[in-house]
Formats: C-alpha cells, sequence, structure tokens
C-alpha cells in the first residue's frame, strides 16, 4: 500500500514544504523569545490547541521529506507538550503554567476554556502521555471530568470512548464492563443537527476512525492474542487510509498519520513485544524507537532540496 499523498510527488516538493514548515516553527520560537505573541485576543479559545496542530503539520511533512526520525519526533515533541497545556491550563485555572519551545520559556495562566475541551481531545491526550509513558501527566488528566466539557454536539460514540479510557485509568473506582456495554449500545448513526450536514462524512470517520480506535483499545487493554491485536490493528490502519484517501478527494481536512494509535501500539509493544508490522500510514519506528530522542531541525536555508 503506498500512503495517498506521502507517495504522490517527488521527494523535492515535499522538500519545500517542510522548510516552509521549518520557517514556521522559528518564527513561532522568535515571536514567543520576544513577546510578539497576541495571547489576549483569545479569551476562551487556546493558542496551545490551535498551534498543537500546526506541529503536527510539521512531523508530517518531516516524514515525506525523509529527514531523521529524530528531528520528526522534535515536532511530535511539542505538540505533546502544547496539547497537555492546553489541558493544565483548563483544568488548574488558578495555577501559572510553562509554556516552552526549547530553551524559550514563557509563563501562561490558567484559563477556564471554552475551545478544544472534548471528549477525544482529552482522550489524544491520554494516548500521547502513554506514549510518552508520562505517568504523571495521566494522574492529573485523570482528574478531568464530564462536567467539565461543553457537552453540546458531543457525539454518544465520543463519550463512549470517554469513558472506556476513564474506566481503563482507574479500574479499582470505574466500571469497564458497564463502560463496554454502553459502548456496544451506541447507535453511530445517530448525528447531531451541525453533523447532519456533513453526514457523510461524519458517519465514516465514525466507522473508520472511532470504531477501529476503540477495538484496538480494549485489544491491548484486555490482553487479546497478539494476532488479535495485530488484526484489530492492521484493519484499524487499512481503515483509516481508506478514510484519507477518500476525504482527500473530496477536498476534506484529514489527518496524514494515524497519530492517535501510536500510545496503544507503544503500550502493546512495550509490555508485551507485539509489533504492528510497518506502515503507511503508521511508521514501525513510531514504535520501537525512543520518542524522546530528539533534534531541532536546522535552519530554513541550510535544509537540502534537489
Amino acid at each position: 500500500m503506498k500512503h495517498h499523498y506521502g507517495d504522490s510527488y517527488e521527494l523535492d516538493v515535499y522538500q519545500e514544504f517542510y522548510q516552509q514548515q521549518v520557517c514556521s516553527a522559528y518564527f513561532i520560537k522568535s515571536a514567543l523569545q520576544n513577546g510578539q505573541v497576541r495571547f489576549d485576543l483569545m479569551s476562551g479559545d487556546s493558542w496551545e490547541y490551535q498551534e498543537a496542530n500546526q506541529w503536527i503539520n510539521g512531523f508530517d511533512f518531516a516524514v515525506f521529506a525523509k529527514r531523521p526520525h529524530s528531528e520528526a519526533r522534535w515536532f511530535l515533541d511539542k505538540f505533546y507538550h502544547y496539547h497537555l497545556t492546553h489541558f493544565k491550563r483548563h483544568m488548574f485555572p488558578n495555577e501559572q503554567h510553562e509554556l516552552r519551545l526549547d530553551e524559550v520559556s514563557i509563563i501562561r495562566p490558567g484559563e477556564r476554556l471554552s475551545f478544544g475541551i472534548d471528549p477525544i481531545s482529552w482522550c489524544r491526550a491520554v494516548y500521547w502521555a502513554l506514549a510518552y509513558n508520562d505517568m504523571q501527566s495521566i494522574t492529573w488528566l485523570d482528574q478531568f471530568e464530564e462536567q467539565s466539557m461543553d457537552m453540546s454536539g458531543v457525539a454518544q460514540i465520543h463519550m463512549a470512548e470517554f469513558n472506556i479510557v476513564k474506566a481503563i485509568l482507574n479500574p479499582q473506582e470505574r466500571d469497564l464492563v458497564a463502560a463496554i456495554k454502553a459502548y456496544m449500545q451506541v447507535d453511530i448513526t445517530v448525528l447531531s443537527e451541525l453533523e447532519s450536514r456533513v453526514a457523510d462524512d461524519v458517519l465514516l470517520s465514525r466507522r473508520s476512525e472511532n470504531l477501529p480506535r476503540i477495538d484496538c483499545l480494549l485489544s491491548v487493554f484486555c490482553h487479546e492474542d497478539e494476532q488479535t491485536y495485530q488484526q484489530k490493528m492492521l484493519d484499524a490502519l487499512d481503515k483509516f487510509a481508506q478514510c484519507a484517501h477518500t476525504m482527500d478527494k473530496a477536498g476534506e481536512p484529514f489527518a496524514y498519520f494515524a497519530l492517535d494509535l501510536v500510545g496503544l501500539a507503544r503500550v502493546a509493544y512495550s509490555g508485551k513485544g507485539y509489533l504492528v508490522p510497518d506502515h503507511p500510514y503508521l511508521p514501525q519506528w513510531l514504535i520501537t524507537e525512543d520518542l524522546t530522542d530528539i533534534t531541532p531541525p536546522p535552519e530554513p536555508d541550510s535544509i537540502p532540496t534537489l
């Protein structure tokens, strides 16, 4: 299988796109260092949440441009830190929180946020904390409660995943069996008014992302055998690939890599030695190599292009 986007152009095209991502990263670093970011314009919104998604773009093009793995992981490190800071600011509104970009460090005030505080964003934070084996962050993320979220428009399938993850984090106090039973009763075809306007895309995403990811989650933490785990992971990756291709043809935004599966894959690998074969949408080195082994990208002008 080829990647629908990563195998579409010559290497020099990706190198130029990557150069733009690095330029953006150095610009953000300079802006933070010189106090030029207007955080005051984003009350209730989250600059960290928005920027976290931009760091993922840097990772994508580092991979497509065939940059060193440690350089691609540098972007993931920034994504994870910014995504965590986003939730810290919301969960601890009376505290000050450090936001860093390598040697540049600033302090961000806590604030009750109204954007990016939802079940899937929280699950994503937990999955990445698992990927980095960051048990300290998992401990405080576990304090996040349903009451902290704006529940308007939250889909049943997203709440089902949220409740399963919560039960897995603290099985002594939460009923995992009940959470799984509730998940089994979810009707994914039930749409909110907003979702009904793009019903086909929403249903495709639920069938191709949400359901397969929950199957993988349960496979890992309910201790299924290696063959079953691998089948579910490969099925999830193939469905993700099909969805990515479909959304790309329709001109709709969609992730280039199945990064929400990295944490689950790393837990299965570190705990049981289970390994997923290399896949265009989940490079195996994301599972086997040290995520904290990072190298900052060079100055944009020094990035080689063909």
